[in-house]
Parts: structure tokens; C-alpha cells; sequence
């Protein structure tokens, strides 16, 4: 317990610099991309003494290296500023976005791992056979797929034919309850058929050659029940890379589906990034960049302490 706690405490504190790291490139780029925030702001018809006004009130008449020292003091102070077209603090809008690309990311990776999981059990099981097959040609469809081209279509047939869900917009469960629900089947069920399909080749995979072990075999001519040999000793010692795998899926699925999000206009941080993007809100698009940081290493951390969990013999220094 002593040499977890220490590596925790380890990885919390690489957190910092890492994230200084991100935030310093961060606002290097959205500062040096091309297009003028305060044009977008004001518009092509404002005359330059308007332009100049506003550069000065929010000081991009500052030289580069006096406006980045004064935005890291304020990163420090943990204020990531205000966004210039929707005039409120980054920080409030990250996490009012934050409520349904989490809703949707959870939903959808249920989905996609429960599927994943069984498809990839399936056709391990069932090696060489009509149902591995089926398997693995569902599981290559589903990585294959286009992510906008499954969502125009699972829109048009239930949305616009069956007239089953609504098209697009989100309802949060404090304003619709249960109803709202329905505003994110068709986003959870296109990011659950992304996950599946990579998740059940890499369990797949990983059963295989578990299954091939002695011990599975010592078991089988112990007459166990084929149930418990692969739910019980073969699946758990077959999920270390399929642990990896959906953690960097969950991670990419909360820090934002941005090409889902915008089809089924979905106000999650997603969409607020692609507007921010349009916008040259550069405080936004700061605060994504870092958040998506941020995610990637929390689960990554998540990831690499499930394992100890799976495989009892590995160690943390």
C-alpha cells in the first residue's frame, strides 16, 4: 500500500508541470493561428479606431511575451479567463458544457464496451468458426466507419423515417427528466458502434491467447464448466490490453466528441470547442486544449492502476 500510495502521489505531481507544458504551447498556438478575434468580434464593417479600441481593452496591443506571462499568472491562479464572444468566465462555461459530453461519453461507452466485450468473447470462443467470422467482420465495420457518415444515417432512419427520436438538440434531466433521454440514443449508440468494433478485435485477441495457456487447460480436464473458465480465469486475465484500450477511448470521448456533438448539435465541450475554433475565442480554446490534457492524464493514471487490480503481480516503484 505504501509504494501505491507513493506512485499516486508521484503521478498527481508530474500533473503539474505536464499541464504547464500544455498550457504554454497551448497559448502559442492559439495566439500565432491566423485570423483576428476582434474582427470576428466586431465585424468586417468596424472601423479601425473601434478595432483598436478593443484590442487595447483586452490587450492584444500587448507585445506576445507581457501577454503570456500575464495569462500564466492567472493559469497559476487557477482563472482561465474570460471568453470573448460569450462574455462569461471559461471555467463556468467548461463545466456547464461538461454535463452532456459526460452524459453521452458514459452512455456510449457502456454501450461500446458491453458489446465490445461480448462480440470479442464470442468470436474468441468460437475460433475459426461462422460466428468468428461474423465477429470479426463486424468488428472491422465498426472501425472502419465513417463517425459523421453513421450519424447522418442513424439520424435519417430514425429520426426523419421512423420519426422514433428527435434530429438533434439536448434537453439536460433537470429540464426534461427521463424525456431527455431521448436526445442522446442516436450520440451514444454512434460512439458505442466506434468503441465496439476495436474493443472486440483487441478482446478477441488478448482471449485467444489466453485461452491457449495450461492452466486453461488444466481447468477444461478439471471439467469446470465453460462459463466459469472463460468469465472467470480467462476474461480477467485477458483484459490488461483491452483496459488500455478503453481507457484512451473514454478519454478521447470526454474531452470531446467534437464531429458527433456538432452533427446533433449537442452543447458539450465538443461544440463549444469547433464554435470557439470559428470564433477565435482564444481563451476557450485554451481552456479545451488544456481540459483534454488534463483527461488524458487523470484516466491514464485510472488505466495503470486498474492493472494492479487484474494482475496482482505487478509492483509500483
Amino acid at each position: 500500500m505504501k509504494r501505491l500510495r507513493n506512485y499516486i502521489i508521484k503521478r498527481l505531481l508530474l500533473l503539474v508541470p505536464i499541464i504547464m507544458i500544455v498550457a504554454v504551447i497551448a497559448f502559442f498556438i492559439t495566439n500565432l493561428m491566423p485570423g483576428d478575434p476582434v474582427r470576428v468580434i466586431l465585424g468586417n464593417m468596424a472601423t479601425e479606431q473601434e478595432v483598436n479600441r478593443l484590442n487595447q481593452s483586452l490587450g492584444f496591443d500587448q507585445p506576445l511575451l507581457v501577454r503570456f506571462f500575464s495569462w500564466l499568472q492567472q493559469i497559476i491562479r487557477g482563472d482561465l479567463g474570460d471568453s470573448l464572444y460569450l462574455n462569461a468566465p471559461v471555467a463556468q462555461i467548461l463545466i456547464q458544457r461538461m454535463k452532456p459530453t459526460f452524459l453521452i461519453a458514459v452512455t456510449g461507452e457502456i454501450l461500446g464496451v458491453t458489446a465490445g466485450i461480448l462480440l470479442g468473447i464470442l468470436a474468441a470462443v468460437k475460433h475459426r468458426k461462422l460466428l468468428d467470422q461474423l465477429a470479426i467482420t463486424a468488428s472491422l465495420f465498426g472501425i472502419s466507419i465513417p463517425s459523421f457518415w453513421l450519424a447522418l444515417i442513424l439520424m435519417f432512419l430514425f429520426s426523419v423515417k421512423l420519426r422514433w427520436l428527435p434530429v438533434s438538440g439536448y434537453e439536460s434531466f433537470a429540464e426534461a427528466g427521463l424525456a431527455s433521454f431521448k436526445y442522446i440514443i442516436l450520440p451514444a449508440v454512434t460512439l458505442a458502434f466506434m468503441q465496439a468494433g476495436l474493443i472486440a478485435r483487441m478482446t478477441r485477441s488478448a482471449m485467444l491467447d489466453t485461452l491457449k495457456q495450461d492452466y486453461i487447460r488444466t481447468a477444461k480436464s478439471k471439467g469446470l464448466p465453460g462459463q466459469i473458465i472463460v468469465f472467470k480465469h480467462a476474461l480477467k486475465n485477458s483484459m490488461l490490453p483491452v483496459i488500455t484500450v478503453i481507457g484512451h477511448n473514454f478519454a478521447v470521448l470526454l474531452g470531446g466528441t467534437w464531429i458527433v456533438e456538432t452533427i446533433f448539435v449537442i452543447p458539450g465541450t465538443g461544440f463549444l470547442a469547433i464554435n470557439a475554433i470559428m470564433r477565435r475565442d482564444i481563451p476557450v480554446i485554451q481552456a479545451c486544449i488544456i481540459f483534454v490534457a488534463v483527461i488524458y492524464i487523470i484516466l491514464n493514471l485510472l488505466v495503470d492502476l486498474s492493472y494492479a487490480f487484474l494482475n496482482p503481480k505487478i509492483r509500483y516503484n
